[in-house]
Parts: structure tokens; sequence; C-alpha cells
């Protein structure tokens, strides 16, 4: 099953990225569900934009590109419209926490039937290294060569607040 999902597309991560471990991993998952039943066409993953976005270009599946932190209200959007599919929205850190925060904080209090996968590698590594919501105290990027001044957001407190 695992071959059935790769596509023609070369891989451009950097070397030594987790994203390529994530990859694998979703492949294992999806493998699964097919396994269990669900029929490979009914999965459908949405991503806003990062590194992480690149996961579809990988696997031959039903996926959506949206704008930055907008990949929640399409992955909800996309379930109202159909109930039986099973909507898998693959974000990253600053795609979720600095740009899509509130459609997590709606997502959670709604309860809403998707699942999110957030790649949280504490930056936003596309745009070289700046630092988002769950970088730690003092990272230090491009756009900060001082370091964070904050401490990181932890959003699974907020996640379990919310709903």
């Amino acid at each position: 099953m695992k071959e059935d999902l790769a596509t023609y597309c070369k891989i451009t991560w950097c070397p030594g990225c987790t994203d390529f471990s994530i990859l694998e991993a979703l492949k294992r998952a999806v493998s699964t569900l097919v396994e269990k039943g669900i029929k490979k066409e009914n999965i459908v993953f949405t991503t806003g934009i990062g590194c992480h976005g690149k996961t579809f270009d990988y696997l031959n599946l039903n996926s959506f590109y949206c704008l930055h932190g907008r990949s929640l209200p399409l992955s909800q959007g996309i379930k109202l419209a159909n109930p039986d599919l099973k909507v898998l929205a693959i974000v990253g850190d600053g795609d979720m926490y600095n740009e899509g925060l509130s459609h997590l904080i709606h997502a959670a209090k709604r309860n809403s039937d998707i699942t999110v996968l957030v790649y949280d590698n504490r930056n936003f590594a596309l745009t070289v290294s700046q630092f988002t919501a769950t970088s730690p105290k003092g990272f230090k990027g491009s756009s900060s060569p001082e370091g964070c001044l904050e401490e990181p957001f932890n959003p699974l407190e907020l996640v379990l607040a919310a709903g």
C-alpha cells in the first residue's frame, strides 16, 4: 500500500529534516486506515503554507492547499460537506499557532471530527528560521538576532481549555 501512495515528485526537504520521518509515518497511517476498510479516495488532507505543505507533493491522495493558517476552516468545511470523509489537517507551528490560532480555538470548542497534525519545529523554517509562538525564549533566528524575548506558548493547554 505504501508504494501506491508514492508520487513522481522529487523530495526537496533539507537533509536531516524531520519531515522525512513524518512522511513515512503518514504513509503507514494511511495504509493502516485502508487495511481497516477506509477507501483511499475517502481520505483528504489539507495544509497551509510551510515546509510541511510539501507533504502533499509526495503523497498520492486527495489534498488541498490553502492560505497560511487556514487549514482548519477548510478541513471543517470539507467534513461538513461530506461527513464520511476522513479529514486530516497538516499544519506547521507557525502556520497554526501564529497565523491560524483562532481557528484552532474554535475547532477545539466545536470538537470538530478532524485530525490535526502539527509539524512543530519551533520556527518558520521556510523563511530561514524566524521564531514562532512555540520557539524557546532566547531562540535566535533571522528576524531575532538578539533572541526571542517571549516564553513559548503551550498549545495543548489552550486546546484543552477551549474544548
